[in-house]
């Protein structure tokens, strides 16, 4: 999605896009199914791009739930996927965009460049949805995992593992006393 600079007013112009209704976020979605990730409801973003010459900053909230394995049991699950988002955008002149002094300041100031009249909303939203998917998901706060024995899910069943004595070069460690000095 392109939005034309000379179209915003100055201030606060709001935009509301779903993935059912938008072209261009369908093919996103298509793209992010395209590369294994299964969104489970209609992705949804908020934005709020302010204008104030000649800089913009976008603000906004992207919705969706998606389909992850929990990094502890191994089940899958639907994560529900609430993240807000700040970007600072400038404009710059054409061709100065690649140049090595704006791409150094772009990585220290954390600002996203753009050139023309229009930003591409696509870039943005794509890496806001990477940006929200936790390195490791959980299917719940407190997943006890699998089993490392007999790899039973010890959310649905415990195992009788745990009670078997492991013995390891270091169990006789167990049987050391330690005196207390007074």
């Amino acid at each position: 999605m392109r939005i034309s600079i000379t179209s915003l007013v100055e201030g606060e112009n709001t935009f509301h896009f779903n993935s059912l209704k938008e072209d261009w976020l369908k093919k996103l979605v298509e793209d992010l199914i395209h590369q294994g990730y299964q969104l489970k409801s209609p992705l949804i973003i908020d934005t709020n791009l302010t204008k104030v010459d000649p800089d913009f900053y976008l603000r906004g909230k992207l919705s969706c739930s998606v389909e992850q394995t929990c990094a502890r049991c191994a089940e899958n699950f639907n994560l529900k996927l609430d993240s807000n988002f700040e970007v600072a955008l400038a404009n710059v002149p054409s061709g100065k965009l690649r140049s090595p002094e704006l791409t150094e300041e772009s990585e220290e100031l954390d600002i996203n460049f753009f050139e023309g009249n229009e930003i591409d909303l696509t870039p943005i939203i794509t890496e806001q949805f990477f940006l929200s998917i936790p390195y490791q998901s959980l299917c719940k706060p407190d997943c006890l995992g699998i089993c490392q024995q007999c790899g039973a899910n010890l959310n649905t069943k415990m195992c009788k593992c745990a009670e078997k004595k492991s013995v390891t070069p270091f169990s006789v460690l167990q049987e050391v006393k330690l005196f207390k000095q007074e």
